[in-house]
């Protein structure tokens, strides 16, 4: 047995173990854990994206997760569904070149934002993370980046953020300090309650608040209790597909003692997914009579997110943690999709309206 080497180019860690502890790896002048021994070492991708890059720079890749993008996901879609619904519920609905620039600004600022928020809880986790098989390879868990190199590169993504903030209207950097504080505090949520996922649900359907404010208008003005429901309907959207996510690691977080929804329902989590999917309908049937929304949205949105909720919470294998991570990827071009598709069509709709002199 060997442990864990925390890359191609690094000389061979010294190990201490016995027939009943983990190897013990010195790398990098640092020590770590192996709590698996029997599984394979660590070695630098040879395929993909990170095996193009300088091994110098493949941990700080892999902590902004830059070849996972289905996390990525997580992040952007409640913001291009945050600008839809802006410019349906806007007085004078905004030009299509307007919400294409704001989608485009976005996009970079939501790999920096979801960068930052994944080396800070990686680095936070780290104990965690030795201890459970699929994680253990990360940079901080294996040695590769130290906790202060992490807590730095934190740092400077959320400095390289910052001056496209900067282009957006005053209120939005409220929402925005909202967001960080709450992704913050999630790292630490595993540790005292078994429902982080709920509290991962705020800073992700907080994009709602910050892309209406993007747009010039005040989150809790005339159309509070609609956005309110799509909020909700947010929540609820990121508590089941992280539960159903965290089930690939169900059995070591029960030994490393992190806590969570998956372990909480882990005999009922189909059965918990389905009523919530069912409260989320509600909260987008709310959304969409409140805001006085047409047609279009209740078929498009209301319907193809229903029915791809529907597909997704069957259609998974909780006990296969290969289901678990590949429809963690693929319900946000089913789920996320509808949000958007029923969305964009009541804006185009609004938009005709408008320039016919309708309204």
């Amino acid at each position: 047995m060997t442990a864990i080497a925390t890359s191609r180019h690094a000389s061979t860690p010294s190990t201490t173990e016995t027939a009943s502890q983990p190897a013990v790896a010195i790398a990098h002048g640092r020590n770590t854990v192996n709590f698996f021994p029997h599984l394979p070492t660590y070695s630098d991708p040879k395929t993909g994206l990170l095996s193009k890059l300088p091994s110098k720079w493949i941990p700080y890749a892999q902590l902004m997760r830059i070849d996972r993008p289905g996390g990525f996901y997580a992040f952007y879609f409640p913001y291009l569904i945050g600008t839809m619904y802006s410019a349906c519920i806007a007085l004078t609905p905004p030009k299509p070149l307007t919400l294409l620039s704001l989608a485009a600004i976005l996009l970079p600022f939501n790999i920096l934002l979801r960068g930052a928020a994944c080396t800070w809880n990686d680095n936070v986790d780290q104990d965690f993370d030795r201890r459970v098989e699929r994680c253990r390879h990360r940079p901080v868990a294996r040695g590769a980046v130290s906790t202060t190199a992490a807590h730095v590169f934190t740092l400077a993504q959320m400095a390289a953020g910052y001056p496209v903030l900067m282009s957006f209207p005053e209120k939005c950097k409220l929402h925005m300090l909202i967001t960080v504080l709450l992704f913050a505090a999630y790292a630490f949520m595993k540790r005292i309650t078994y429902y982080p996922q709920a509290f991962l649900g705020f800073p992700f359907a907080w994009a709602l608040f910050f892309c209406i404010a993007a747009l010039g208008m005040e989150p809790f003005g005339e159309h509070t209790a609609p956005t309110l429901a799509l909020f909700g309907a947010n929540i609820l959207w990121t508590i089941v597909y992280d539960t159903i996510y965290a089930h690939q690691d169900i059995a070591d977080d029960e030994k490393a003692g992190v806590k969570g929804m998956a372990l909480r329902f882990r005999n009922s989590t189909k059965l918990l997914a389905s009523l919530l999917a069912v409260c989320q309908a509600v909260l987008l049937v709310l959304c969409g009579l409140w805001a006085d929304f047409g047609m279009v949205y209740f078929v498009g949105t209301v319907g193809c997110v229903t029915a791809a909720m529907a597909c997704y919470i069957y259609s998974v294998d909780l006990k296969n943690p290969e289901s678990c991570g590949a429809w963690f990827h693929d319900q946000f071009w089913l789920v996320g999709a509808g949000f958007v598709a029923g969305l964009m069509g009541e804006y185009f709709s609004r938009l005709a309206e408008h320039r016919d002199g309708v309204v």
